[in-house]
């Protein structure tokens, strides 16, 4: 079992716990939407901005028609899943959930394997819509969700499913991590006594985004904090500004339901992009 490498990831997620904890117990729910909204974005987005150097690389985008074509792609898949989800909502968010389970079992599939990954991720998901039903379905139905009792019905079952695919996996797994035993029992705990949205904030912004970011930019030889900012603030800025553009079409709702739409919608469709070239940059990774 690796027990010497610490990434930032180790002791920011405890961290973030922390915080998330604190943001719980603050009265009313705008200073969580606040939160989240400046933790998605200055901690959540960065670390797929770096797919433009990703695929640089990997790609072998080495002049402006590639580039442009690859750049017109991502932007087209992007649209598409929008497009998508503006007219099935319950059968876009199902399947939003179940490829965020393996894209989320990518943090730790190198060391567990594609299954045990694949549990990681379902474990993830599985427990605040098992914890918090009652407040995980209107949230659901701020996303265009109406139909969203079998999705709630079946999480009990892809957490217990989850739960043993990945508790085989690490007796299994001599490549494990310290951590691939710690994390899953912290983000019980979390689950457990965090709103939703907070365990959201933990999880996303303070542990799968710093690792992945420190993975690729190490991948991408950048370094320092420097080298990284100045890579991946073009794409962030352009995302912002792209966020702000949709604010407009959706002032008939609620301004909640304005967060949540830009936010959670807006991840699903830079998912789907940033899965594939996942898929193509992870395998040739040293980890």
């Amino acid at each position: 079992m690796d027990t010497t490498h610490r990434p930032p990831a180790y002791w920011l997620f405890p961290a973030g716990l922390l915080i998330s904890l604190g943001i719980s117990l603050l009265p009313g729910q705008w200073p969580l939407y606040a939160v989240l909204a400046l933790s998605t974005a200055v901690l959540g987005l960065p670390h797929g901005s770096l797919d433009t150097a990703v695929a640089k690389r990997y790609l072998h985008l080495d002049n402006a028609p590639r580039m442009l074509g690859f750049l017109g792609g991502y932007m087209a898949l992007s649209a598409a899943v929008i497009a998508i989800w503006l007219q099935v909502p319950n059968i876009a968010l199902a399947v939003f959930l179940l490829y965020s389970a393996v894209h989320f079992g990518d943090d730790v599939a190198h060391r567990l394997g594609r299954i045990g990954g694949t549990g990681y991720g379902l474990w993830i998901l599985g427990l605040p819509v098992t914890f918090h039903p009652a407040v995980v379905e209107p949230l659901f139905a701020m996303l265009g969700a109406d139909q969203t009792g079998l999705i709630i019905a079946v999480a009990p079952w892809a957490l217990a499913l989850g739960g043993g695919i990945l508790l085989a996996a690490l007796i299994l797994h001599p490549e494990r991590a310290m951590s691939d035993w710690r994390d899953p029992l912290l983000l019980a705990v979390g689950a457990a006594v965090l709103h939703p949205l907070a365990y959201f904030i933990a999880y996303w912004c303070f542990l799968h985004s710093p690792r992945h970011l420190t993975i690729a930019a190490r991948d991408l030889n950048l370094d320092s904090w420097g080298a990284r900012l100045r890579a991946v603030a073009p794409t962030t800025l352009a995302t912002y500004a792209l966020a702000a553009a949709a604010v407009p079409f959706l002032m008939d709702m609620p301004s909640d339901a304005i967060l949540m739409q830009v936010i959670f919608i807006g991840l699903a469709a830079l998912t789907v992009p940033h899965m594939i070239l996942e898929l193509i940059a992870s395998p040739n990774r040293v980890e």
